[in-house]
């Protein structure tokens, strides 16, 4: 599962965007970070790289945003260990 924290730039301060950050908060992957001028930082938490490039492009594709930038990407691997043959 990948993670993702990014900075999101508007074309203007962020309180002139709430469309665009109605659209963000609908999106039941992403969880909003601070807001600060024309930047605010976000965090994408999906459950397969595809979809969590579908909702990059959704982000960057929104009204006002002038660009899209990574502060940091983790991948949560599933560590399920296999049953033990061992008796």
């Amino acid at each position: 599962m990948p993670i993702s924290g990014l900075v999101v730039t508007f074309a203007s301060s962020v309180e002139e965007h709430i469309s665009a950050i109605e659209s963000i908060t609908n999106i039941p992957e992403i969880d909003l970070g601070q807001a600060c001028g024309s930047k605010l930082a976000i965090v994408v938490d999906s459950e397969t790289k595809t979809r969590d490039q579908e909702i990059w492009n959704a982000v960057r594709d929104l009204p006002g945003v002038i660009d899209l930038a990574v502060a940091m990407v983790a991948f949560d691997e599933d560590t399920e260990e296999e049953p033990s043959t061992r008796n």
